[in-house]
């Protein structure tokens, strides 16, 4: 309802209001002043973060596309129901692939939109597990039939291995395929209630056929778990197949656009064909052909490649989180120091600098271990098809750790980030309660990190001993044959000297050495002199164990990132890399401090330099504080990425709230929805 306000009235405001308006930063001339004071330039970061001017541009030319279409529209997606984020989102999926096979847009192109829409939908697991099990698995035979219909989406896949009672331990896994060989068909049953397959992507309401991973049994021998090719709904109705009971299990913390489910197999037949072939295989008559020992390695090997694609996603959206709080406490003003002053931008209180730099600092980590893990692989890809298996224990280790220790720093991180945004970081408008809820859960898929970071220890434990037996060691593990490292001091004797990269890669790796003494020691004791790797005495050293191998993986952490920066210097100007080496030497510190009691119960550094070494990171921290905008600007997200009134690249925060809470469905109507149902008999009898 409209209505005019007297003169009277405005001029007995005004003096006031004007008052007020004067006192009042505006957010977009702090965001503005932010970059002004930049050391660098920060396009020139982004473009070697992303990967060239290519990469910005087509995420921009993938916006545009995108804003086409009705499930383009971001702003209303806080606001859906589960039912219309799983179907719009299922529709975004299908029609950007539908885009790129009728060649409507590149394959990069597709990549660009999936990436810059971010919405999780029921096609996840068989874009990145179904397809891919057909060509790592699937003999040529297999891959002609099922192949061209699973790139056109005439049927749709997932990946059934995790079951209600089973998961980290696939061996445990109960759901059974037996080999009838009269009628030569596998007989695929779910014998118990924990048998029931739980947790598959797009399995819910969206599947048509699954990769089941299930004991093959033959001739009443139990040959392990082996991956089948499985049709769960009719193709014409899409119903389940009898003998299938398959649907979705309800709501999750995030992730909701994507249709997680449950399936369970009463006595289902299946062809032999549809064991995945390639490797292994069962004869006409049971007989069953195991898979060459390389096929075991083969398997590690793609295991360490989807580490890697998780280790480059958690520096992303660490990233994320940071560069929308960030951004955001560099615009809001708290509490003025006195009259007539004006209030302090968050981001210049100790205590937010303190936490929040150092997560920058630690995105940029993840970012380039991600890329280094790729280049790993690829040269581990390369002499696999020589071959050549030599590094696959190291490289399963490290995988190992670093998926563990950068999936819970981008966890722990993101939410670190939220609550530097006070109340309005609780606003799923922000993005950050969102971006939490959605990445979580790779604490705990591909490898729960507690059982990640025990893989690691067992293959460091294992190093340390070959080291004291004089043996070879692999190269990130050359420091625990340093038997002299027990014997040495710290050398750094100010603050200034914690910022030197040996002093830090120094520390980092007593540390982590220290640990690994620790642990084989305990362990050693817990097993009554022996060194055993598994049952009790295993159990009984978890945290020993855990503690070593997330030091490792901070050591690794840190020397790539250096190594990083010192590579980037080649291709960036000198104030760029000068920005780097700044945010590398706070990464280094902010672990350092983290690690202090242990350097400390080390004999390395006395109670002084643990004093100096908090002042390293105060001084780093106000050394970075400057360029903290320019820093999240090279990371190269652009708005429509980040989906969040907070992280607005002008910092127009306040406007972008008030507008996208006006959208609410709760305001279309100006009473409420409550107002017929339930308000207006309990308010007909106010006197007021």
């Amino acid at each position: 309802m409209s209505r005019t306000v007297d003169a009277r009235t405005k001029a007995l405001v005004e003096p006031v209001a004007r008052e007020i308006r004067a006192a009042t930063s505006d957010p977009k001339a702090d965001a503005v002043a932010e970059r002004e004071q930049a050391s660098f330039d920060a396009n020139e970061l982004a473009v070697y973060m992303q990967g060239g001017q290519s990469v910005l541009d087509r995420n921009v030319k993938a916006i545009q596309m995108l804003k086409q279409f009705p499930w383009g529209d971001k702003s209303k997606r806080p606001f859906l129901t589960r039912t219309e984020e799983y179907v719009q989102g299922l529709e975004a999926s299908v029609t950007i692939w539908k885009m790129a096979n009728e060649g409507k847009i590149t394959n990069e192109e597709a990549m660009a939109m999936r990436k810059q829409l971010n919405w999780p939908a029921g096609l996840e697991l068989h874009l990145g597990m179904f397809i891919p099990s057909l060509l790592a698995h699937g003999t040529k035979e297999q891959q002609e039939a099922w192949l061209p219909p699973s790139l056109r989406l005439e049927m749709v896949g997932t990946y059934a291995q995790t079951e209600l009672g089973h998961g980290t331990f696939v061996r445990g896994l109960e759901t059974v395929a037996v080999f009838d060989s009269d009628s030569d068909e596998f007989v695929v049953h779910s014998p118990t209630l924990t048998s029931t397959k739980w947790w598959p992507g797009g399995l819910g309401k969206t599947a048509t056929h699954v990769i089941l991973m299930a004991r093959l049994i033959s001739r009443g021998k139990d040959h392990g778990v082996h991956s089948f090719v499985v049709q769960i709904r009719d193709m014409a109705r899409h119903t389940p197949l009898p003998g299938v009971t398959v649907g979705d299990i309800g709501p999750k913390m995030g992730y909701n656009g994507v249709d997680n489910g449950f399936l369970r197999f009463d006595h289902l037949r299946i062809p032999r064909s549809a064991l995945l072939a390639r490797f292994a295989r069962l004869e006409r008559d049971g007989t069953y052909v195991p898979p060459p020992s390389a096929n075991a390695k083969a398997s590690y090997a793609t295991m360490v490649f989807v580490r890697a694609d998780i280790v480059k996603n958690a520096g992303d959206f660490l990233g994320r989180a940071v560069t929308i709080a960030t951004r955001y406490t560099a615009v809001r003003r708290q509490t003025a120091p006195g009259p007539g002053a004006r209030e302090l931008q968050v981001l210049d209180y100790d205590n937010v600098q303190q936490v929040l730099l150092p997560l920058l600092a630690r995105a940029y980590a993840l970012s380039f271990m991600g890329r280094a893990m790729f280049g790993q692989y690829k040269a581990f890809d390369a002499a696999r098809a020589r071959g050549d298996f030599s590094a696959l224990p190291e490289l399963h280790a490290l995988s190992s750790g670093l998926k563990a220790a950068c999936t819970d720093a981008t966890s722990d991180g993101i939410e670190t980030a939220r609550r530097t945004c006070g109340g309005h970081g609780f606003s799923q408008l922000s993005a950050l309660p969102t971006l939490f809820t959605s990445y979580v859960q790779n604490a705990t898929w591909e490898g729960d990190n507690n059982v990640m970071y025990l893989q690691a220890a067992r293959f460091l434990v294992r190093a340390l001993i070959t080291a004291q037996r004089g043996g070879r060691l692999a190269p990130s593990v050359q420091y625990l044959a340093d038997e002299g490292a027990g014997a040495r001091r710290c050398g750094v004797h100010d603050a200034a000297g914690w910022r030197a990269a040996p002093a830090q890669v120094e520390a980092l790796t007593r540390a982590a050495r220290h640990l690994a003494v620790q642990a084989a020691a305990v362990l050693r004791a817990a097993a009554g002199g022996e060194l055993v790797f598994e049952g009790e005495p295993w159990n009984g050293t978890n945290v020993d164990l855990i503690r070593l191998a997330k030091a490792h993986s901070a050591l690794l952490l840190h020397r790539n990132f250096l190594e990083a920066v010192e590579a980037a210097a080649g291709e960036l100007k000198p104030a760029t890399t000068r920005a780097l080496r700044t945010l590398c030497q706070l990464h280094g510190v902010t672990l350092l401090v983290d690690a202090a009691g242990d350097l400390l119960e080390a004999g390395y550094i006395n109670s002084t330099q643990a004093v100096q070494l908090r002042a390293a990171k105060r001084e780093l921290v106000r050394a970075v504080r400057p360029d903290a905008v320019a820093l999240t600007d090279g990371f190269g997200y652009e708005d429509y990425l980040l989906s969040s009134a907070l992280g607005r690249k002008d910092g127009d925060v306040y406007q972008a709230l008030l507008e996208a809470a006006q959208g609410s469905p709760l305001n279309d109507t100006a009473e409420g929805p409550a107002w017929h149902t339930v308000l207006k008999a309990q308010l007909a009898h106010s006197k007021l």
